[in-house]
């Protein structure tokens, strides 16, 4: 049995058109009759049958597609984990990360991980913090780092470390002596970049409406987008110190001194489930590279 006739098979399942089918999987129309054909034949029983242009499952075709879906699913999972083994992976580990850290710490972080241990194969799935635990739980992730608790009682989750949050200002004019702008002045010209943070930004904002009643505010969920609306110079934000420390060190943003408004903390949660090989392996490394016990 061909593994194209299964893929064929599903696809024309899909659209219920042979036509559509073949425009999906790149092939001639003749090709996905002959591909149907022969799997009727390989199989001794009728797939589809005609109605009208379009074509329907029989109820043999519906009782075999779960079964062509799992045919397939295992056929690129072998191939994948083949592949991996031909490049030198023996393990695999998918993490899901948030943006904020996927956008500032983690490329430092898995470089040098994957250093230490390269026959491991770091999948990263990028999602909103209030995914990350839905993936663990549901085991489409093995590890997760999110910018707040999970909320499934299935998923065990700890504060890896708190990170200060702080007012970051766009540095337009490129001197590293000049001094930074004043806090009245960035109220009273910049718009403020609001909740590019899942947790802190409703008590922070309060506090600021207390100071700065008629601060215009524009809402960005993302703070890797955040980032680079200050770099333009087009507003300013309150934003985790690790998110911006490259821009620091490179002379692009500013940290701006604001002793009269509390400062929270954002913290950095490890989400889990399993006691997965690979997944301890890195929370081993992730302790050890913050120092923690």
């Amino acid at each position: 049995m061909d593994i194209r006739w299964i893929k064929t098979f599903v696809i024309a399942a899909k659209y219920e058109n042979y036509r559509l089918a073949a425009e999906r999987l790149y092939l001639a129309q003749p090709t996905v009759t002959m591909h149907i054909q022969h799997l009727e034949k390989e199989m001794g029983i009728k797939l589809f049958e005609k109605v009208g242009r379009n074509v329907q499952l029989t109820r043999a075709g519906h009782r075999f597609l779960p079964n062509a879906r799992q045919l397939l699913d295992s056929y690129r999972n072998s191939m994948t984990e083949l592949k991996n083994w031909q490049q030198g992976y023996e393990k695999k580990l998918v993490l899901a990360v948030s943006p904020l850290i996927a956008g500032s710490i983690l490329p430092f972080i898995l470089q040098q991980f994957m250093k230490n241990y390269p026959s491991v194969n770091v999948v990263i799935m990028v999602m909103e913090s209030n995914e990350i635990g839905e993936a663990i739980s549901t085991g489409k992730a093995d590890f997760g780092l999110s910018r707040m608790k999970p909320i499934q009682s299935d998923v065990t989750s700890y504060s890896l470390y708190k990170d200060p949050v702080i007012l970051v200002a766009p540095h337009t004019d490129g001197d590293w002596e000049s001094p930074p702008p004043d806090i009245d002045y960035l109220f009273e010209q910049f718009t403020l970049f609001t909740h590019n943070h899942p947790v802190y930004w409703d008590d922070l904002l309060t506090e600021i409406r207390s100071f700065y009643p008629a601060a215009r505010t524009m809402v960005i969920t993302q703070s890797v987008v955040t980032v680079r609306f200050i770099e333009e110079g087009l507003g300013f934000s309150f934003l985790p110190r690790s998110s911006v420390q490259r821009e620091f060190l490179e002379g692009r943003l500013l940290e701006v001194d604001i002793p009269f408004l509390q400062m929270p903390e954002a913290s950095t949660y490890v989400a889990k489930k399993y006691e997965i090989q690979e997944a301890e392996l890195f929370e081993t490394f992730l302790k050890d590279f913050y120092h923690l016990k």
